[in-house]
């Protein structure tokens, strides 16, 4: 009996570590790069961790199936939390899905169709991992997996004759893992080992309600995923895993390039000979030329020149996570102005509305305010949109609105801030904070964080 305690304490303990390795590696997630190999298998390296550790802490035998379950629960309910947390993003995945298989019509059912399946991935794996309804959840995630994973197979095939991508990004995991179509096949196929052993051996696992209490558990438990799709539809993700997410500082190398060479002065120096001495003399040329009766340039020498740093501009390191914007990410005509917007030192209020034509107007009256309010303080404040002008200046009429509108891609604006309208608010380049249309805050609020 005393070794069998001592066996369980040990179990528990490296239970416990492995919990504890879990959370340290979830920590640093985000300092490997997207679309990276190493990044996907830290991924599911991490979940194997967790699946046997909570195996070590709460089962006693059938290892096997336990690390299965956890497994594959836990991944679940990864891949529908990320995309419960963010349904616009799930929304317009869809919509990419739809117009790569030619059927665009299908699109206005993208956002139902988006919360459903986020619904079921993150009910599929808390059932799995409480054990509830143990063989119809073990049914629904082998589903998935058989459905899935040819899908994936045919897009990174396709990709690889055509060299074109139908889809640039599956979309599983949302925007917290950005995967190449051959990695979420490869990813595919190593989640379909445990989910497949975890089907056949579905049996051997005791569900840990009964029918009426597991019937009332799934219930509140679908309810509950489908309020919080709800809430960060009306509002903005309550955890956000985009690249321009608060604290991003947004940089553009092109934006660097240049403030190195508005900073940098060049000196020309040349070779002069005195017509009356033959003296040889070297004399800076950029702005003054020495008495040209006295001096006579030396063509055959050549002109030498000198640069000076007016400021220290040298290429900034960020501590800081950094997402870097394309060329004319911001731009009318042919101005680009995102160089403006991010190397302004004060505050930037960008107003984002991909398609004006969709977009909110019930707080129009507010924004004009919030507008009039940032121009009295000498704030930069600007909308961003993807729409046609003939559209921005109808927009304009029925609203009332002053501000100027600059052009950006709709597939960034729809990246920047999940809502049409959003509003974001920059300083230094750095996302201070960005709100939904509905959640803009008063222009008292706005004098308390400019302050």
């Amino acid at each position: 009996m005393k070794n069998l305690q001592t066996k369980n304490y040990i179990q528990f303990g490296i239970g416990l570590l492995l919990i504890f390795a879990t959370l340290t590696t979830l920590a640093f997630f985000d300092a490997f790069e997207d679309a990276s190999w190493t990044k996907l298998w830290v991924l599911l390296a991490t979940i194997v961790s967790a699946a046997v550790g909570l195996t070590l802490i709460f089962e006693q035998r059938a290892y096997a199936i336990s690390i299965s379950r956890f497994f594959t629960g836990i991944l679940f309910i990864f891949s529908g939390f990320v995309k419960a947390v963010d349904p616009l993003g799930s929304k317009y995945k869809f919509i990419d899905y739809f117009e790569a298989w030619n059927v665009d019509f299908l699109a206005p059912a993208a956002l139902t169709l988006g919360i459903i399946m986020s619904t079921a991935e993150l009910l599929i794996g808390l059932c799995l991992v409480f054990k509830i309804y143990p063989k119809l959840s073990s049914l629904g995630a082998l589903i998935f997996m058989i459905g899935f994973t040819p899908v994936t197979l045919y897009l990174a095939m396709q990709q690889n004759i055509t060299g074109k991508e139908l889809v640039h990004d599956c979309g599983c995991f949302g925007d917290a893992l950005v995967l190449t179509n051959w990695q979420t096949f490869v990813k595919n196929v190593f989640i379909l080992v445990p989910v497949v052993f975890l089907f056949f051996y579905r049996k051997k696992i005791q569900p840990s309600l009964t029918p009426v209490f597991s019937l009332i558990a799934t219930i509140i438990l679908t309810l509950s995923i489908v309020a919080f799709s709800v809430y960060a539809l009306c509002n903005l993700p309550p955890i956000d895993f985009r690249p321009y997410k608060i604290g991003t500082h947004l940089i553009s190398e092109q934006c660097e390039e240049q403030a190195i060479a508005r900073n940098v002065k060049t000196y020309q120096y040349a070779q002069f000979v005195n017509n009356q001495t033959g003296e040889r003399k070297e004399f800076e040329i950029t702005e003054n030329y020495p008495d040209w009766e006295i001096w006579e340039i030396d063509t055959e020498k050549p002109i030498r020149e000198e640069k000076e740093k007016l400021q220290n501009v040298a290429k900034q390191q960020f501590t800081r996570q950094t997402f870097e914007l394309p060329p004319m990410f911001a731009y009318k005509g042919g101005t680009d102005y995102t160089c403006d917007i991010i190397k302004d030192t004060s505050f930037v209020f960008l107003l984002v509305q991909y398609d004006v034509k969709t977009s909110k107007t019930g707080n129009a009256p507010a924004i004009n305010e919030l507008y009039e309010w940032t121009q009295a303080h000498n704030f930069v404040f600007y909308a961003l949109t993807a729409s046609l002008d003939e559209d921005v200046e109808a927009f304009r009429t029925k609203t009332n609105a002053r501000y100027e509108f600059l052009n950006a891609d709709d597939i960034a604006l729809k990246t920047i801030v999940r809502a049409n309208p959003g509003l974001v608010l920059l300083k230094n380049g750095v996302v201070i904070n960005n709100w939904n249309g509905n959640d803009i805050p008063s222009i008292a609020e706005f004098e308390k964080i400019v302050n």
